[in-house]
């Protein structure tokens, strides 16, 4: 489920550049969302980034003046060369109302396919869902143990989701594919070759 996270800011400082800011450590950002007016903040770069690294949808607790916040992390700018942040936006949420957020596909077990001979193919790396803040996992697992032959798949529909978490990507969509080795066009009795490499 969804860490949280301690993050102190302050007023942004509009006497300085976004440029002079990095160099000193910190970061811009917004506070915005459920009717709450905009505020321009400032925080701790590094203190971001460790954050942001353990967990992308983690719960941000934002201590601003005697305030806190909760929110989530809804975008990064990145400079276009390297990795420094340049501008974080906060979306401000009740911890009683359902979210929309990405979650990472977390692949598990072992396929039969594979073993014979398969690759596994995993088009889709995301699947947004809909839960409350605080019932947001790290990731999403897929088990592929069920995909004994090539050309077997697994759509959202397929997978077994944690209680309180519904997907909202369409159910069509493909997460993973066994693909066959080239040049095979059928799939062979997967059963017999899996024995053999037992």
């Amino acid at each position: 489920m969804a860490k949280n996270f301690n993050l102190t800011v302050e007023k942004r400082d509009f006497s300085k550049k976004p440029r002079q800011l990095r160099a000193e450590g910190k970061v811009t950002a917004t506070i915005y969302g459920h009717n709450f007016s905009p505020i321009s903040i400032q925080l701790d770069a590094k203190a971001f980034r460790s954050a942001y690294k353990a967990d992308k949808n983690a719960i941000m607790q934002l201590k601003y003046d005697n305030d806190t916040y909760s929110a989530l992390v809804k975008n990064v700018q990145y400079g276009l060369t390297t990795d420094e942040i340049f501008n974080i936006e906060f979306y401000r949420i009740k911890t009683d109302e359902k979210v929309k957020v990405s979650a990472p596909v977390n692949i598990v077990g072992e396929s039969p396919a594979v073993k014979a001979g398969g690759t596994l193919w995993n088009p889709q790396t995301e699947i947004e869902i809909e839960c409350l803040p605080t019932d947001i996992p790290r990731s999403i697992d897929v088990d592929i143990s069920g995909l004994e032959n090539f050309e077997d798949l697994i759509t959202v529909r397929d997978i077994k989701y944690p209680a309180g978490i519904s997907p909202v990507t369409s159910p069509e969509t493909m997460i993973v594919k066994i693909n066959a080795p080239t040049g095979v066009i059928e799939s062979p009795p997967v059963s017999e070759e899996v024995a053999k490499l037992a």
